[in-house]
């Protein structure tokens, strides 16, 4: 697997990629992914994280540089932004996170930090860094708590149950505010979804029950069987009434509100000269740079350094996907 670590003088844009920088939705929580390195191998992974005949190459992002860009998109929204720290595959694998916090949660007009994690590689003294960095919100991914059933899950053997149900009471009694993250699995952990509950409820923390999805590279687990996002629903809203805990989440229980985005700088269908600067995230893609943003270019072969010819095929989200023009 290669490591491409991406800096100010790389030349390569934090705008535009999936994998790696920013991702503005259009609202006042920006998406912000400094790595896109994993340490598990979930058998329900939507992206097939450390899969590498899918993804050969991964990314590292320098902290000063992420935290100089973001502060330029914080200037640009012009309103109070929340920073959702995430990834493609594990936050806590990223070595500087504590300072790369702090950086953030300094930028004027940045209102809290949130983050996502697997909860494996925390510790005590991590989470108290974190803690006084200004982490404000964990969401922890816990998806059974059968310890078997929860390992087998995770894609690593040596996966700890009791670890992460002591990460989870140690963010419950810290002044970081934790949100249980499960994915709901047909099939495979419909009994865990009201122990999780029930667990959210102990620990006086929120739980955000996820639909468990399949896409064109995620991995697929025998015997589960996706549900419709009605049914799911009716169920979370059946569970509520027994639980009495707020289960339907919606942007509005996050304080997530609409702003302007990012404008977009290409059209699909247009036609643009790219540098190549990298490979791409999926096998196959080399990674372009015009306009101050990222272009993934399908089914390019064109050397690092040189220019190639490429048409826009996606740009939701200032995200951009493009081929090659013949």
């Amino acid at each position: 697997m290669e490591i491409v670590h991406i800096t100010k003088e790389s030349g390569i844009p934090l705008i535009g990629c999936i994998a790696f920088g920013i991702i503005d939705r259009g609202t006042d929580l920006l998406q912000v992914r400094p790595t896109s390195v994993c340490n598990l191998h979930c058998k329900y992974c939507s992206v097939s994280a450390n899969n590498y005949d899918i993804h050969p190459a991964n990314f590292t992002v320098d902290k000063d540089y992420l935290i100089e860009e973001v502060e330029k998109v914080v200037k640009f929204k012009e309103t109070e932004c929340e920073i959702n720290l995430d990834s493609v595959g594990e936050l806590t694998t990223y070595a500087k996170l504590p300072e790369l916090v702090k950086g953030l949660k300094s930028i004027k007009g940045v209102k809290s930090i949130s983050m996502q994690t697997n909860g494996t590689l925390l510790t005590g003294d991590m989470l108290i860094a974190l803690e006084k960095a200004g982490v404000n919100h964990i969401n922890l991914s816990i998806n059974s708590l059968d310890a078997n059933l929860a390992a087998d899950l995770s894609g690593r053997p040596g996966y700890s149950l009791d670890h992460i149900l002591q990460i989870a009471k140690m963010i419950a009694d810290s002044s970081i505010e934790l949100l249980i993250a499960p994915v709901w699995i047909p099939k495979i952990n419909d009994a865990d979804i009201p122990k999780l509950i029930e667990l959210a409820k102990k620990l006086n923390a929120k739980i955000g029950i996820q639909k468990y999805e399949t896409y064109r590279y995620s991995r697929k687990i025998k015997g589960a069987k996706q549900t419709t996002f009605w049914k799911f629903y009716r169920q979370l809203k059946d569970m509520e009434k027994e639980s009495g805990i707020k289960l339907v989440l919606t942007a509005s229980d996050f304080l997530i509100h609409k702003t302007k985005r990012i404008p977009a700088v290409f059209e699909p269908g247009e036609k643009v000269q790219v540098n190549v600067k990298c490979p791409g995230w999926i096998k196959g893609q080399m990674i372009g740079a015009a306009k101050g943003v990222c272009v993934s270019v399908n089914d390019c072969k064109t050397p690092i350094g040189k220019n190639a010819r490429v048409k826009i095929l996606e740009n939701k989200n200032s995200i951009y996907v493009a081929g090659m023009v013949k």
